[in-house]
């Protein structure tokens, strides 16, 4: 499988020796993520403030491609509830929005037709069955 991104994470020192800066990715926690078992693979994409409703996901010529967007909702001062206090001065926007886009490739030892997808708290889970292995033996007859 191809990763729809290269990071690397590094929990250690985000310094170089003579500290300077490294360039590794260095967050808690990427915002994807791929395992592999023997039965299948399993994939989870972070997306924060979607729902299945602002997701999409499908296979298009051995890829599979995931799409999810939450437009910013336009306030013509008919619903003032969706601010959230933070000082008594200031007001910040309760909504969030954003857009999310991937495509990675597939190997040819799938189940293209049994993928799932489940999205549960802004988070992506994509379960991606393996075909059975078929350990035939053949007798070739020799001429």
């Amino acid at each position: 499988m191809e990763d729809p991104q290269s990071y690397r994470v590094d929990r250690g020192n985000p310094w170089g020796p003579q500290g300077e800066p490294t360039s590794s990715y260095s967050r808690g926690r990427t915002p994807w993520e791929i395992k592999e078992t023997e039965q299948d693979y399993k994939m989870r994409f972070d997306m924060p403030g979607m729902t299945k409703q602002d997701v999409k996901v499908w296979v298009e010529e051995k890829m599979l491609v995931l799409k999810a967007e939450k437009l910013k909702k336009e306030n013509n001062g008919e619903n003032e509830n969706n601010k959230e206090v933070i000082d008594d001065d200031k007001e910040w926007s309760a909504e969030s929005y954003g857009k999310y886009g991937f495509r990675i490739g597939l190997p040819e030892n799938i189940q293209f037709e049994k993928i799932k997808a489940e999205v549960k708290d802004g988070v992506l889970y994509v379960t991606i069955p393996k075909a059975p292995v078929s350990s035939k033996v053949l007798d070739i007859n020799v001429q």
